[in-house]
């Protein structure tokens, strides 16, 4: 698996669309990839496996688990 940021010139797998702030909150366990689909920020087009199982294998930060604190 290769992650690109430009178009390879191959058959894609799987295409994400979103914004760097959608997939870091995502990633750090703010949001859900759902919940960004639902208010048009991430997008997903290919293979309906490899984008049923994106969070699996996404994962999430070490620190998505920290509580946040209020400065």
């Amino acid at each position: 698996m290769d992650l690109c940021n430009f178009d390879p010139g191959h058959e894609l797998d799987l295409l994400v669309k979103a914004s760097l702030r959608s997939m870091t909150a995502i990633w750090m366990g703010l949001t859900t990839m759902r919940k960004e689909a639902e208010q048009g920020h991430f997008e997903v087009e290919g293979d309906p496996a490899l984008a049923g199982s994106m969070q699996q294998w996404l994962g999430l930060s070490s620190f998505a688990q920290v509580e946040r604190r209020v400065a």
